[in-house]
């Protein structure tokens, strides 16, 4: 029998820890887990996460023989590598104080600040799948609520990168008189934290984020990332969620490409948006194809930053929480609309440009719609 790994040598240490493989284990319905985490355990795989809501165990193992071991076991519908993800954003400028008092462009070109007397989003929950929040933020901590950081589990959703905080800060940001004010000001933020500080996630992360929304009853959830990847669990997990109820907007990507889109975006399930400037015209680094649901501002947004400050970012990142702040402010009108009926709303509502060949999301039209064909 071999010996224990932390009985060997340091130098064999080392062999393991490079070897280490991460896989995702979809199973077939009505699979009994304990037998077969057991027969995992038996052919070396160490299971590592259960996702009760999607059906997948995630596990790791050092040879690949263990792999391929419980690639045939009949429990298991299908298996996939893990992958890396990374949010990479085009530009990233800066704001410094004193701050300009006005509503950020973006937020004024929706028309969000026209439905603030009718709705603020007040309670509807957001998960936020990024870097994290910065939860002391001025302009963020009254609607922060909570959340999980699934890369450190015993430690809150910190954000060490600042990505998530701006995105945050579109959503719900309640601090005007610095200019951090969201399309819905009034929305419950929650962290869900599957990037790491360098703002890259593995695709495991991902699936175990998305399995904490559904787990923890989100309404809808911010993906302001992207792949070029197709992956088969990543899919089955947001089918799953749409099942649910739950309304996810993602980013279609910023390699300035002309007929494709990133997942998730590409999933039908999600609502797919892309990047336009303060012109109207679409963004030189927005993904642009089939897919495309709607366009939304995206290029040098001012929101939230670390350490209570505020910056200018761009990227379809930027122009998925206006998208998904508006939604919100649907939302806390009537929580009993699905996605296919907000996307209905929000793709008739758009204002359509012969700029563009997509229409940009308008807040107010969508609650006037809304209020005259659905209320």
């Amino acid at each position: 029998m071999s010996n224990p790994k932390w009985l060997l040598p340091s130098s064999d240490q080392a062999i393991h820890r490079r070897r280490r493989v991460r896989k995702i284990f979809y199973l077939r319905d009505g699979t009994q887990l304990d037998r077969y985490v057991e027969d995992m355990k038996r052919s070396g795989i160490r299971p590592i996460r259960f996702l009760t809501h999607l059906g997948i165990v995630i596990g790791e193992y050092f040879t690949p023989s263990a792999s391929h071991v419980m690639d045939g076991h009949p429990a298991v519908e299908y298996t996939e590598q893990d992958i890396r993800i990374t949010i990479t954003e085009p530009i990233v400028g800066t704001v410094t104080p004193p701050y300009e008092q006005k509503i950020p462009w973006g937020v004024a070109m929706v028309d969000a600040p026209k439905v603030w007397p009718i709705s603020r989003g007040r309670g509807v929950r957001v998960a936020v799948i990024d870097t994290g929040i910065a939860a002391d933020h001025p302009a963020i901590r009254d609607n922060y609520k909570g959340g999980i950081n699934i890369l450190s589990p015993h430690f809150s959703p910190t954000d060490y990168n600042g990505h998530g905080t701006h995105v945050a800060g579109i959503i719900a940001g309640r601090m005007a008189e610095t200019g951090i004010v969201g399309v819905a000001p009034r929305t419950h933020l929650y962290a869900v934290k599957a990037f790491n500080r360098k703002g890259s996630a593995n695709l495991s992360d991902l699936l175990s984020a998305i399995n904490w929304c559904i787990e923890n009853k989100m309404q809808i959830i911010n993906m302001s990332f992207g792949m070029d990847k197709l992956s088969e669990s990543l899919k089955q997990a947001i089918q799953i969620a749409h099942r649910k109820g739950i309304i996810m907007v993602a980013a279609t990507g910023n390699q300035g490409l002309t007929a494709k889109i990133d997942f998730p975006a590409r999933y039908p399930e999600t609502i797919a948006v892309t990047s336009v400037s303060k012109d109207g015209n679409l963004s030189f680094f927005s993904n642009y194809g089939k897919g495309v649901d709607l366009a939304a501002p995206g290029d040098r947004i001012p929101s939230a930053w670390l350490n209570n400050s505020k910056r200018e970012m761009s990227g379809t990142s930027m122009a998925v929480p206006h998208v998904t702040g508006t939604i919100a402010l649907l939302y806390h009108l009537n929580p009993s609309l699905n996605p296919e009926q907000i996307r209905y709303i929000l793709t008739q509502t758009s204002i359509k440009s012969g700029k563009i060949g997509i229409g940009v999301i308008n807040s107010y039209q969508a609650i006037k719609f809304y209020r005259k064909f659905w209320s």
